[in-house]
């Protein structure tokens, strides 16, 4: 008997379905790309606890990718005003996971990649941010896409990120409501995000990385006397102070 190679079956059927997305009328289209965004967006607010707006979603059959303008993400941290609840502000974005948007219950998304983008981190205590909450809600997820429980899986996002890549990016670092670093680069890439860490390990993942970044762009500023940086030294001090010896 011969053998069949299930994963070359899978590409087939995955390549025929999106050729069916590419014969559909445009007004097919949209209903697909319209229904993905509204997936999105239910499962930002019901299983993240976050707000997320997308402009015009357009999802893009020969890439497998799916992309959008104007988008915003946003943590409902009580703790912190609104403004500082505003995690990320993007012109445009850019995701690729498993769509399969025929006959599948869930999506995935595997890389995300922002331009245009300004990124705000912001501290209310010591070891608590607006990233930390969303981390947490993240990985919060993670049981419900064991296989055991996918199949009671409706609508569902499986949020796990392995890249994350901003472009044209503005960094915000905030401690307690006080602005303690802004800076702009020209990218910035975070990688092996899921490594099955504790959120305070994704956070460093995820910290660090700015931080190194920011410091890089302050003193290259200092010796071009570039004004596109903004840090205050002695806060930024405390608070790395403050947030290593707290774990």
């Amino acid at each position: 008997m011969r053998l069949i190679n299930l994963k070359l079956l899978g590409m087939v059927y995955l390549s025929l379905a999106l050729t069916l997305i590419l014969a559909l009328p445009v007004s097919a289209q949209q209903s697909v790309s319209q229904r993905l965004a509204e997936q999105l967006q239910s499962s930002a607010a019901e299983q993240l606890n976050a707000d997320l707006w997308l402009g015009q979603l357009q999802v893009n059959a020969l890439t497998d990718e799916l992309s959008a303008d104007d988008v915003r993400l946003a943590t409902r941290v009580e703790a912190l005003s609104e403004p500082l609840n505003q995690l990320i502000i993007a012109d445009t974005i850019r995701m690729s996971g498993n769509w399969q948007v025929l006959g599948q219950r869930q999506i995935s998304i595997n890389e995300v990649s922002l331009s245009g983008a300004q990124l705000t981190v912001a501290y209310y205590a010591t070891g608590q941010s607006n990233l930390h909450t969303l981390i947490e809600q993240i990985q919060g997820q993670a049981a419900r896409f064991q296989p055991a429980s996918l199949a009671s899986l409706d609508n569902a996002v499986d949020w796990q990120l392995q890249t994350l890549r901003f472009t044209d990016v503005t960094i915000n670092l905030f401690d307690r409501g006080e602005p303690i670093a802004s800076v702009h680069v020209p990218s910035l890439e975070l990688t092996e995000l899921n490594q099955g860490r504790s959120t305070e390990g994704q956070v460093d993942g995820l910290i660090f990385p700015i931080i190194e970044q920011l410091l890089r762009q302050w003193r290259q500023g200092q010796s071009s006397g570039a004004d596109n940086i903004q840090i205050d030294g002695p806060a930024l001090t405390r608070f790395l102070m403050r947030e290593a010896l707290a774990f």
